[in-house]
């Protein structure tokens, strides 16, 4: 095949999310991360390597494809007319799935890539669970667990786009503030506070993991969603303390690395969770704010009514479908703008 390569680092190539660069290739293990470039030709291919990860591929605004990478002969898109073509290259799944791998682009020897176009003026990141990821939103429920998320489709994204906003999202099914869905009691495992700072997802506390740097990808607003999993265990219930506790670590945890951030605490999606999931998340963040951060909030979802009905529920009233998120993401997106002062 007569083509050429051109290598992951160009400045000519956009990276949203967390990535880690290096002189040969840009890594990334969060999911939701995603690319885009502008390029001429009719032939589009992707040197990326995740064997275990989804993506999807849209070209000119056209609807997304899913595909698995195949290293160097990723094919994004071929028999395109000549001329300016825009790609919009998004990973699928979560990061527990792995760390993908992208060396750059192929095209047409007689081909460029073009300057990219400027990028969103904000940036928002969510963090949270599986909901936060997308899990079950894209495919029938009785499909195996990874292949029907479409992080790109979870509340977060659409509320990002709703504002006019690029997005990261760290989002981990099972995951929670003290206590993970798999875990025993008391929670000793990896929680969101524990791998917060990393780059890549980790399931192991360790000094070798990747530390993130915020000034690579500096964001706008933080939005945090998590509890369902801690309150999501009928034998045992959190303690008041632990969870506050645990809640308010996540808080200071996030502003280290963001000093003058707006954060914003959400309430727990499912209306199944007991009142004490809206009303410890509130108490976390009013202790913070009594210690002097005041550019912290609270949104909560379901106080006078449950903002999700069962059919905007991947068929558990826990994980919602692609519409399912967009209410939520149109709940939220006055409320948010509000607070950003958007």
């Amino acid at each position: 095949m007569n083509v050429r390569k051109i290598p992951a680092k160009t400045p000519l190539i956009q990276y949203f999310g967390r990535w880690e660069k290096s002189l040969d290739a840009c890594r990334c293990a969060q999911g939701a991360t995603y690319i885009k470039a502008n390029f001429t030709g009719r032939l589009l291919l992707a040197d990326l390597t995740d064997p275990g990860n989804w993506w999807r591929v849209s070209i000119d605004g056209s609807p997304f494809r899913r595909f698995r990478p195949q290293g160097e002969n990723t094919l994004l898109a071929e028999n395109l007319s000549a001329g300016r073509h825009k790609v919009l290259l998004v990973r699928s799944t979560e990061g527990y799935m792995g760390i993908s791998e992208f060396r750059g682009f192929f095209l047409e020897r007689s081909e460029t890539l073009l300057p990219p176009d400027p990028p969103k003026p904000r940036c928002l990141e969510f963090i949270g669970d599986s909901i936060t990821a997308g899990a079950k939103n894209d495919g029938p429920p009785d499909a195996p667990y990874d292949d029907i998320e479409d992080n790109d489709m979870a509340y977060g994204p659409q509320l990002a786009r709703m504002l006019g906003a690029e997005y990261s999202v760290l989002g981990k099914s099972g995951e929670g503030v003290i206590h993970n869905w798999d875990e025993g009691w008391p929670g000793q495992g990896v929680h969101t506070a524990d791998r917060y700072p990393w780059t890549f997802y980790s399931d192991k506390k360790s000094p070798t993991n990747h530390l993130w740097h915020p000034q690579n990808f500096p964001v706008d607003g933080i939005l945090i969603s998590l509890g369902t999993n801690d309150f999501g265990n009928n034998e045992h219930q959190p303690a008041r303390q632990d969870f506050i506790h645990g809640y308010k670590n996540l808080l200071q945890t996030v502003r280290q690395l963001n000093p003058h951030t707006p954060i914003i605490a959400i309430e727990p999606v499912p209306a199944w969770l007991p009142p004490e999931a809206r009303s410890w998340t509130k108490a976390a963040v009013m202790e913070c704010k009594a210690l002097g951060d005041n550019n912290l909030f609270f949104i909560p979802l379901n106080k006078e009514k449950p903002l999700l009905e069962a059919q905007d529920y991947a068929g558990d009233n826990t994980h919602p479908l692609k519409n399912g998120s967009k209410k939520i993401a149109l709940y939220l997106k006055d409320k948010v703008a509000e607070i950003l002062g958007w």
